[in-house]
């Protein structure tokens, strides 16, 4: 069973607050809601079996994204008559799978699907039919990112709201302060600590009301430093979620590297980026994994370099990370932008990507198989 946790705050406060969750029918699992919102059912869950199993897999993905404002044209993913998930299924699996909920709910669209009379040209929206698409493998997803007010204000409380009705946990919701803090997910009886920060926000949230976890990259590293030290004290695991870097460039810039490698340092047992909408280096650094981007995963775009894609699996051992693999696959259009198992030459190509991207980085990928591997070997 998975049995998810209360926001804590660190810093400011030491407490953490269990919430129980009702019964549920069999054989789905039952997850508590951030923000004592009920508890719906989640993505299927084999039963855990006794408490602290010998070892925890975590899947990470990239990008969700399922429709938006573009211009002056509202352009929908019909993701709730085609399933972008079906073809990826046997890629999504493991005890807790987490993406990055690129978009806001609404329950009606704005203008009714017309023009957007708001401010900038790219708007993500969608609404709950199609967001509730991801409950079928998806545990988890971190909110803190660049599109977190494309719907305003309103965006902010409603689409946390909606992700609970739907039964998919969120972090990185907008909030009150203090803005960094720890969010607890247990799973299999292991405390899971979550931070969530995004260094790119495309609107001004306003000086008053719930405001997304966001730091420039000036001041990110020392923000979170302290959150994941104080999580390190109470938690079998600490992953940090982060939107950053740059659009389309194929490297991270020395500032991220050098954050990513000050949180593993300081107690973070993965880094797991996003934002740039390209799969970036996946570096084996220290006891920890960083994946500086995993690239789109659902998300209307599907041209050259952007279809590369995948699922990072990372298994722990205790805190030892026992296993490091990645599942590649290839974004098509038809008959909406969605992730396929690869051929055999799509898979050599994002298989070069990963290889030649994270060597620099002094991490060497073997993708001469189907999954990926990378040495995890304890130290």
């Amino acid at each position: 069973m998975l049995l998810i946790l209360l926001d804590a705050a660190c810093g400011s406060s030491s407490e953490r607050t269990a919430v129980a969750p009702p019964p549920l029918p069999q054989p789905d699992a039952a997850v508590a809601i951030a923000d004592a919102t009920p508890a719906i059912d989640a993505a299927a869950i084999p039963e855990s079996g006794p408490a602290k199993p010998a070892s925890i897999d975590l899947a990470f993905t990239g990008d969700l994204m399922f429709g938006g404002y573009f211009d002056d044209h509202y352009d929908p993913q019909y993701v709730e008559t085609n399933d972008p998930l079906t073809d990826v299924l046997p890629l999504l699996t493991g005890d807790l799978v987490f993406g990055n909920f690129e978009t806001t709910i609404a329950r009606t669209l704005p203008n009714n699907g017309g023009p957007h009379d708001g401010p900038g040209n790219k708007r993500f929206v969608t609404i709950p039919e199609r967001a509730g698409v991801i409950a079928r493998r998806f545990h988890a997803v971190t909110l803190a990112n660049n599109h977190a007010l494309d719907n305003g204000p309103a965006g902010l409380v409603e689409t946390p709201k909606i992700l609970g009705e739907l039964g998919i946990r969120f972090v990185g919701a907008a909030r009150e302060a203090p803005l960094f803090r720890v969010e607890t997910i247990e799973v299999k009886g292991r405390k899971l600590g979550i931070i969530a920060a995004t260094a790119v926000l495309n609107r001004s949230p306003g000086k008053t009301g719930p405001q997304p976890p966001f730091a420039d990259e000036a001041k990110l590293k020392a923000e979170l430093l302290p959150i994941i030290a104080a999580a390190r004290k109470d938690h079998d695991l600490v992953i940090v979620q982060l939107h950053w870097g740059y659009e389309y460039q194929d490297t991270p810039a020395r500032w991220q590297i050098d954050a990513a490698h000050a949180f593993v340092d300081a107690g973070a047992d993965a880094v797991i980026g996003h934002h740039p909408h390209v799969l970036q280096a996946i570096e084996r650094y220290k006891s920890g994994v960083i994946a500086y981007s995993l690239g789109n995963f659902v998300f209307p775009n599907a041209k050259e370099r952007v279809r590369d894609t995948g699922v990072l699996h990372l298994t722990f051992t205790g805190r030892c990370l026992s296993a490091i693999a990645f599942d590649p696959a290839f974004q098509i259009r038809q008959p909406i932008t969605h992730p396929i198992r690869p051929t055999a030459t799509q898979r050599a190509e994002v298989g070069k990507r990963l290889a030649d991207l994270s060597k620099p980085l002094g991490t060497a990928w073997n993708v001469a198989g189907e999954r990926f591997t990378a040495s995890a070997a304890c130290p």
